[in-house]
């Protein structure tokens, strides 16, 4: 799964925001969190359901690219796919 796939995915949620819904394995959630927190304000991470290890990234459409850009940075050691089948979220 790659980048551009990753970037297909991106759902305009407002004109100032942009999700991606991500599978992360449930040991490695954490890991993507603390590396989003060294990139200030490139996006957030929000775990919609532990149980399928489904995460939410959150950013903007001016920071989109650069939020692509850590996601693949951090491939080697955060093992992530694009979520096609988004669960409800269950806050809603």
């Amino acid at each position: 799964m790659g980048m551009e796939e990753a970037r297909a995915a991106a759902i305009l949620v407002d004109q100032h925001s942009v999700a991606l819904y991500l599978e992360v394995p449930r040991s490695q959630v954490v890991l993507l969190q603390a590396y989003f927190d060294l990139y200030d304000g490139v996006g957030t991470i929000r775990t919609l359901r532990s149980d399928r290890s489904v995460v939410c990234v959150l950013t903007t459409p001016s920071q989109l690219d650069t939020c692509l850009n850590v996601l693949q940075t951090v491939r080697a050691q955060v093992t992530w796919q694009v979520c096609h089948n988004v669960p409800p979220d269950p806050m809603e």
